[in-house]
């Protein structure tokens, strides 16, 4: 990565795949309450629907059909990024106004690895589950300070610190934010998580299918990670037998709801979710079973 002689600070990037929200997105990082003279928003991969409006702001980095990867494309965007900060979105996340000035602010306090909070609406129930499940440790009203893991769905990291860790797992699209930010931990660096920058979080997960497809595909990946580093992410032991992901699902999935629903206001305002919350576990432990690694001794620090 080397940084060019230019007048930006601050690189936002984006990995899109034909997202219909991208043009609202951009709109959104286009009045941020930060001077926009420092930002450059690169949107790293497809636009089939043309929503991608290039200005002095924002730069389309096409990679073609064939760069599948989120991490692929965010590490393209950090090649050709010119800040000394880097923020990541996901093409399905909207930020608020100041969302960049939340983590230049923790970053100036002395932070090099910023993460945010997620919110969602409620209009469908399945992808309110589905959200909830997923960021139930990313919530608006859940603690400031240090966090074990932390999303590249609202992210921001010094240049310096990729610089020493290294980029993202390459050709990963699940679970590659988890394994870089544990990485970062086992590199001595601190996760701080800043409550007060916030996304939008609407991804187009609406229907069983969808759902099914997210959390059974997400688990071998996540589970990998989890195996790796789990001195660092507080892995129990028995999550290193396969048989514990068919024939414990529904106590692993009831002590994963549990953890879910910890926070007293997660309980209060999603309760009605629990059931499938439940179900999401239930389905994350049937992808762990089928795609359990064939060594585990050999994915354990």
């Amino acid at each position: 990565m080397t940084k060019m002689a230019a007048e930006k600070t601050y690189s936002v990037i984006i990995p899109n795949t034909n997202s219909l929200l991208i043009g609202k997105i951009l709109q959104q990082l286009r009045h941020q309450t930060i001077d926009l003279s420092l930002i450059e928003v690169l949107v790293v991969g497809v636009d089939k629907p043309g929503l991608v409006t290039e200005d002095d702001v924002v730069r389309f980095i096409p990679t073609g059909e064939h760069v599948v990867h989120a991490s692929d494309k965010r590490n393209l965007g950090m090649q050709a990024a010119q800040g000394d900060l880097f923020l990541f979105l996901d093409d399905d996340c909207l930020p608020t106004p100041d969302w960049i000035a939340c983590h230049v602010a923790r970053h100036q306090a002395g932070e090099k690895i910023v993460g945010g909070a997620v919110t969602f609406g409620a209009r469908h129930l399945l992808q309110l589950a589905d959200n909830v499940s997923a960021f139930h440790d990313l919530l608006p009203f859940t603690r400031a300070g240090t966090r074990p893991y932390l999303a590249t769905a609202n992210l921001s990291v010094a240049r310096s610190v990729v610089e020493h860790a290294g980029m993202l797992r390459p050709g990963k699209s699940r679970a590659e934010d988890l394994e870089w930010t544990a990485r970062f931990r086992a590199c001595g660096y601190r996760l701080y998580f800043e409550p007060s920058a916030v996304v939008f979080h609407d991804p187009a997960r609406h229907t069983p299918a969808a759902i099914w497809r997210h959390w059974a595909g997400d688990a071998a990946d996540t589970l990998w990670v989890r195996l790796r580093y789990a001195d660092l992410l507080n892995t129990p032991s028995l999550a290193r037998y396969r048989p514990i992901y068919l024939w414990g699902a529904p106590l692993v999935a009831a002590w994963a709801t549990a953890r879910t629903f910890s926070h007293p206001r997660a309980l209060l305002r999603y309760g009605h979710t629990l059931p499938l919350v439940y179900l999401t576990k239930l389905i994350w432990c049937w992808g762990a079973f089928k795609g359990f690694p064939r060594n585990v001794d050999e994915v354990s620090e």
